[in-house]
């Protein structure tokens, strides 16, 4: 992937974001291998954030490829089965679906996702949102009516990044509590661990 300048706009959204969603009452849930995961409580919604924190020793550029590689998302992201490139609309920027498996008796999941990529040398912004009316609903899947999703990730030095991964999800549906809460804590860690193990037996 092509170094992307960082493009305003992008920056305007991400800050919209962050104040959308404005945060506190944090509680750390996860502390492992260097990961943090926090549950925040979120004035304008119903279901908590999640805030995962960590350091990955790799490269920028590394981290970016594989952050952004729809199709390689089964192989890190917490039960993802597919994920799959609808719309290239440029080099920062693309719509994409991806199906995520749930544990019986819940129904699977899909996605449809708007990403936008903002880049520089030093640290880098991808932005994930949900989109509606671009791909119709399958039968046997429940296509999750929000997402938002986003990288924060600062170069601490040439082989050392600061990763901060927000996300706030409505998943749909009829979904059990402990189900709810037990994901919550666990995906983003379970996710993560695995990037790292990717990217760090390099």
């Amino acid at each position: 992937m092509r170094c992307l300048k960082s493009v305003g706009w992008i920056l305007l959204i991400s800050l919209f974001a962050f104040e959308t969603f404005a945060q506190n009452g944090c509680k750390l849930r996860k502390d492992e291998d260097g990961i943090k995961v926090y549950l925040c409580h979120v004035d304008s919604s119903r279901f908590k954030s999640i805030v995962t924190e960590f350091d990955i020793n790799c490269g920028l550029m590394e981290l970016m490829a594989i952050a952004t590689d729809v199709r390689g998302y089964a192989k890190w992201q917490f039960s993802t089965l597919e994920g799959k490139v609808l719309k290239n609309i440029s080099p920062s920027e693309k719509i994409y679906h991806t199906r995520i498996e749930a544990p019986w008796p819940v129904s699977d999941r899909d996605m449809v996702v708007h990403m936008r990529i903002a880049l520089n040398e030093n640290e880098a912004t991808i932005t994930a949102d949900s989109e509606s009316g671009i791909l119709p609903e399958e039968t046997g899947w429940v296509r999750v009516p929000f997402s938002h999703a986003q990288w924060n990730v600062k170069v601490k030095n040439e082989r050392q990044l600061h990763v901060k991964y927000v996300m706030l999800i409505d998943p749909g549906g009829a979904v059990p509590a402990w189900l709810v809460n037990w994901t919550c804590a666990n995906a983003p860690l379970q996710s993560f661990q695995k990037l790292k193990s990717l990217l760090e037996k390099k």
